[in-house]
């Protein structure tokens, strides 16, 4: 299989060089060719370009622009795979490789890229190198083949975007209307998923860019062609790139499990960036949205159930475990009507998170005083706005602040408003956006602990609703609302421990100890707890802290410390019999129950074994063969093992290792102890020619 990378260059020899020297170093022989388009360079690199015995080259009298460039060059394309990439590039070990894995995992999937040191839209990732040897060896380190690093997403980069030249067939040229760059990338993600096919950033693939060298020179003409070309964008398909965004900062805060089936709802979900990040990190999630703009809906539509009404018959009959809400340039705000349906949507225990502007933001302010009104585009909101909002609707609020790049003249700005208003406004004014989180304040949960707390209902009944809440939000509600929340949490602990819960059990004890390490009830109750989970070294560390122990604890310390002297003396006991052959079939029944019951552990065996035990050897291949007649095989080798590690040469043990492991079909290993038997009987001749495959 072939691909066919494209490189533009408009001068910039050297990074052109850089980036051919790479492909040529990092990429299999025979497994590419290279297609340079020109576009009109003076420095050198048309000359340069026409030394070269292994490119196809493309030389234009005038600079055509980008996706101009990238057409040329995918019409004499001959590989099976199309690759644009830009000259400003350094590519690395298994590059190509590991991408084309990714795009030849599943017959859906049109185009790949890798992930970077600078690029848009979410492709890049931190880096500490400061060389380009460095850069190489962190590249030769990453670059690892791993389809769990591989995530959808709704564009990709044109800095280094791997196509199926089939994908291009059906697709198309890029659109010439982008001249002479940008936004050609994102039209051509837009068409490529629009006729059916998946796009995926490989983050198990890092490349080196540069970034924008070519634009740099031309910095006037990019800011001029970025705005235009976005109109140019927005007139096409009746969106910006707003839509397209990821609110990483929204996902971050769900805090579900991996293998739960989450629903989720996110309203204002653009084309659907957010959720797609949302079925990535949580891949059995059921993806719902709310979008006003026809295309995004589409977008969104192919891998979520989006509806433009909050009506929609799925949508109002669902309770979700997150509901989102973005502002997206549409019509949604947060206010009463919104709050009232969230209320009513959202689980018992679940979660309202919201990303809104800040009206406060010191960029907003300047807008104010330049004579704009920056709240035409976007609902906007004070701290103080969304904070009671939330809370006048019954939800517990947590807000932060998102701080975007502050440049020094911009500090300047912050800093004479500070001057005038005091240094607590600080975090208002460079917060571009709030963060905000919210659970609702149900009121039935402290129902519930008072019914627990009252004994007047019927606890298993009020334990199993209970449970049902997050221990966090319970354990918090409890030390808000109780003047002795130590008891409370004790008594939560106590009744699930005796109703068999549990899981829910050491959390509430540790939160109490947490809350009052002297407590005596606490520390007696988790020594209680942590004996009869089998953590008698902890138990008796905690009744250790109890400063004035009565009866009950010293009878509790004396029983934690009672059963394992009891276990060991029992044990010695019967291994004692095993090894001078007293009543052995009484012996080995008793051994055997008490193996298969779990009453005695492997080390423990090896311990007495080895302290009080004489013919040692006799009694680990006793105790083996015990463990081989039951079945209870994962038991067996860490036996003889331990009795071939104090004699190498007892022939007893080689050949019950022997048999054993031929029986395992471990055949090889098997001859190899067999043969370490210096005058090896009939039996063990057998055995050798089983381990060799002879016929007897």
């Amino acid at each position: 299989m072939k691909t066919s990378i494209i490189i533009l260059t408009h001068n910039q020899l050297d990074y052109t060089k850089q980036c051919i020297e790479s492909i040529d170093k990092y990429t299999k022989e025979g497994s590419y060719e290279i297609i340079i388009v020109d576009n009109h360079s003076t420095d050198g690199t048309v000359e340069w370009l026409k030394q070269q015995n292994n490119l196809k080259v493309i030389f234009n009298n005038e600079n055509l622009g980008f996706p101009k460039g990238c057409n040329q060059g995918i019409e004499i394309a001959t590989g099976e795979n199309i690759l644009l990439l830009n000259n400003d590039t350094i590519v690395t070990k298994n590059w190509l490789d590991n991408l084309l894995t990714c795009l030849y995992s599943s017959d859906d999937i049109g185009a790949v890229g890798p992930v970077t040191n600078s690029a848009a839209y979410y492709s890049t990732i931190p880096v500490n190198y400061t060389s380009i040897d460095e850069m190489h060896q962190f590249a030769a380190s990453y670059n690892v083949s791993d389809p769990n690093k591989w995530e959808e997403r709704l564009k990709l980069i044109g800095f280094c975007m791997l196509i199926k030249k089939e994908a291009v067939d059906k697709v198309g040229l890029l659109d010439e209307r982008f001249t002479p760059g940008n936004f050609e990338d994102d039209d051509y993600s837009v068409r490529l998923r629009k006729a059916g096919y998946r796009l995926m950033l490989c983050k198990d693939t890092f490349i080196h860019h540069y970034g924008s060298v070519s634009w740099e020179k031309y910095a006037d003409t990019f800011n001029r062609v970025l705005p235009e070309n976005e109109k140019k964008f927005k007139e096409k398909w009746g969106t910006d790139v707003n839509s397209y965004r990821i609110e990483h900062e929204m996902v971050e805060l769900i805090t579900a499990s991996k293998e739960k089936a989450i629903q989720v709802l996110h309203i204002g979900c653009g084309s659907g960036g957010t959720l797609l990040k949302v079925k990535h990190e949580y891949p059995l999630a059921q993806l719902y949205g709310i979008e006003n703009n026809p295309f995004s809906i589409e977008e969104a539509s192919r891998f979520a159930r989006v509806t433009s009404s909050f009506e929609d018959e799925e949508i109002r009959e669902r309770k979700f475990d997150v509901i989102l809400f973005s502002d997206n340039d549409n019509d949604f705000k947060i206010d009463e009507s919104l709050l009232k349906f969230v209320k009513e949507h959202l689980k018992k225990n679940g979660i309202f998170i919201a990303k809104v502007p800040n009206i406060g933001h010191y960029l907003v302010i300047q807008d104010l005083l330049n004579g704009h009104n920056p709240c035409e585009k976007c609902n906007m909101y004070s701290f103080s706005q969304i904070k009671n909002l939330l809370k006048n609707a019954g939800f517990k609020v947590s807000i932060s602040g998102l701080k975007p790049f502050i440049s020094d003249d911009q500090q300047q700005f912050i800093n004479k408003l500070i001057a005038v208003r005091g240094d607590a406004i600080r975090p208002m004014l460079e917060s571009s956006y709030f963060l905000v989180s919210g659970q609702l304040e149900n009121g039935q949960l402290l129902s519930l602990l008072n019914k627990l707390a009252s004994e007047q209902s019927n606890d298993s009944k009020v334990l199993e609703e209970l449970n049902h809440y997050p221990m966090e939000h319970i354990i918090t509600t409890v030390k808000e609302n109780y003047h002795s929340s130590v008891t409370m949490l004790n008594k939560i602990a106590i009744e699930n421990f005796a109703a068999g819960n549990h899981e829910h059990v050491l959390p509430y004890l540790q939160a109490a100890f947490e809350e009052e390490p002297d407590n005596t009830d606490t520390l007696y109750n988790l020594a209680f707890v942590l004996n009869a989970y089998g953590e008698k070294e902890l138990a008796n560390r905690y009744l250790s802290l109890i400063k004035n122990p009565d009866d009950e604890v010293q009878k509790l310390f004396e029983e934690i410390n009672e059963r394992p002297l009891k276990k060991i003396q029992e044990l010695k006991f019967l291994l004692r019999r095993l090894e001078f052959d007293i009543d052995l079939e009484e012996t080995k029944q008793m051994i055997v129950h008490k193996l298969t019951q779990n009453e005695i552990e492997e080390q423990l065996i090896k311990e007495v074994i080895n302290t009080s035990i004489i013919d040692k050897i006799k009694v680990l291949q006793s105790i083996a063969i015990i463990c081989f007649e039951q079945g209870l095989h994962e038991q067996v080798l860490p036996y003889l093992q331990a009795a071939y590690e104090l004699d190498k040469a007892n022939e007893d043990t080689l050949y019950n290792l022997g048999y054993v492991l031929l029986y395992y079909g471990e055949n090889e290993l098997a001859e190899r102890f067999l043969q370490q038997i210096q005058q090896p009987d009939e039996q063990v001749l057998d055995l050798l020619r089983v381990a060799r495959g002879e016929s007897l």
